[in-house]
């Protein structure tokens, strides 16, 4: 996925009423802050991350609710070597919403973010 196919996803995820303008805005400063870390132009496997974000921003700025991933998956995820690269991610997220992220919301962007680091390690 690169810039472009993102930001045709946001159009069709605005387009349709399924994520806010903000939503939006932040996934994409959140896309180009991960091509900044891993120093690549497409992100391999970032799909599921980047459409996952802005759906869960908007879920957050309506005030609805998530459960939280299985323990197991979340334990085995924080054991990985690209955990703290993740929460890194995460944390330039929660500054662009000027707000803390509900833990469950923390928990599922940990393991998105996780897998497209690993999927893509070492950059060019």
């Amino acid at each position: 996925m690169d810039l472009n196919q993102l930001q045709e996803r946001m159009e069709i995820l605005l387009s349709s009423s399924v994520v806010s303008t903000i939503a939006a805005d932040i996934t994409t400063l959140a896309f180009m802050h991960l091509q900044s870390h891993l120093k690549k132009g497409a992100i391999e496997g970032a799909e599921m991350l980047f459409t996952h974000l802005p759906t869960a921003l908007t879920r957050i700025e309506n005030g609805e609710q998530v459960e939280a991933p299985h323990p197991a998956l979340l334990n085995e995820v924080k054991q990985s070597p690209e955990a703290s690269a993740a929460m890194k991610e995460i944390g330039f997220v929660q500054q662009q919403w000027k707000n803390q992220l509900p833990q469950e919301e923390i928990d599922f962007l940990l393991i998105h973010y996780t897998n497209v680091l690993q999927i893509n390690k070492g950059g060019n």
